[in-house]
């Protein structure tokens, strides 16, 4: 893939929070794999001075989703923290909290993003890929369509991950949820070159 130009390109990083890799219900250390490559891409975005965003799935004690989902990321707990490894990159991005799977719904994205206005290009990692990724990505770009704009959505391939499960095989449930963000018009790429 060829280089690009950051500057009018936003980096998203949905999720990467204690309760889906370290601790409780939902969490699969596995998907710490990706940590590496969204390091990577925060220092590339930082030194383009483009925004960061981070999405916190943050739920109240409850919350609907827990009709779907075990409980998991209550507000006020461990589980709902970034993760240690991301945390020296904090003061380079602005946090947004979410109480669903699609991030997009925010009202603290909304406000964001009528502030911010479009970009070229939005940069999307983080997990989980066949939910709270694809959720939002698939929003995002059903947005942009919506007001013909002329933005572009990329998907990360090696910054993001699923968990895995019985009913769940991860290979599976994340290349599949890679096609069909394809099949969106989504650009997945398997890695961003700065």
């Amino acid at each position: 893939m060829k280089n690009r130009s950051n500057d009018s390109s936003c980096l998203i990083i949905i999720d990467m929070v204690n309760g889906f890799m370290v601790e409780g219900p939902m969490a699969d250390a596995s998907i710490r794999n990706i940590i590496v490559n969204i390091i990577e891409l925060i220092k590339c975005f930082k030194r383009s001075n483009a925004p960061i965003l981070a999405f916190l799935d943050r739920h109240p004690a409850d919350a609907k989703e827990f009709s779907a989902y075990p409980a998991h990321c209550v507000a006020g707990t461990s589980e709902s923290e970034w993760v240690d490894e991301l945390k020296p990159y904090a003061e380079d991005v602005t946090f947004i909290e979410k109480n669903s799977v699609n991030g997009f719904l925010s009202p603290q994205f909304q406000d964001w993003l009528k502030t911010n206005g479009n970009f070229r290009e939005y940069v999307i990692t983080g997990c989980v890929t066949d939910i709270c990724v694809l959720q939002f990505a698939s929003t995002l770009q059903a947005y942009i369509h919506q007001h013909n704009l002329d933005s572009i959505v990329t998907v990360v391939a090696n910054a993001v991950d699923t968990f895995d499960a019985p009913s769940h095989p991860k290979k599976d449930f994340h290349d599949f949820a890679l096609i069909l963000m394809k099949q969106y018009g989504i650009n997945v790429v398997e890695e961003f070159v700065c």
